[in-house]
């Protein structure tokens, strides 16, 4: 499981002081970035220039509000993976471990010439493995 921390900002809030639901998304995609950086891949896989990784499916539930300023926890785990295709969980959680949300997303290996499904890079996998639930 890869783990990371983000503080939820004023622009991200509805008048409320709640987190507005579609910025969950932003965090999830935010903590998916830093996963894949972080992991000292040889390859760019965010700028290349065979393939891209599209989503294909993402859903999010909220279980208990996300309010301004408070430090999320988010822990990403990699639920499924296929040849060309991987799902990841993501969860929110409060400092004191307390569920918040979670988000899942499918991702799949493309090749940029003709967008048909190309299969994920032995790196990849590897490193998808390592974070396997």
């Amino acid at each position: 499981m890869f783990s990371t921390e983000r503080i939820v900002e004023f622009g991200m809030c509805d008048i409320g002081g709640i987190l507005f639901f579609a910025k969950i998304f932003d965090l999830s995609h935010s903590a998916y970035e830093e996963f894949v950086l972080r992991s000292d891949l040889e390859e760019s896989y965010f700028e290349n220039k065979l393939f891209a990784i599209p989503l294909i499916n993402a859903s999010a539930d909220f279980q208990k509000p996300i309010s301004l300023h408070e430090v999320l926890k988010i822990n990403i785990s990699v639920a499924n993976i296929g040849s060309s295709s991987f799902q990841l969980l993501t969860n929110f959680l409060s400092e004191s471990g307390e569920q918040k949300a979670s988000v899942k997303t499918t991702h799949i290996f493309v090749n940029k010439s003709d967008f048909k499904k190309t299969d994920i890079p032995k790196e990849f996998l590897d490193l998808l493995a390592q974070h396997k639930i």
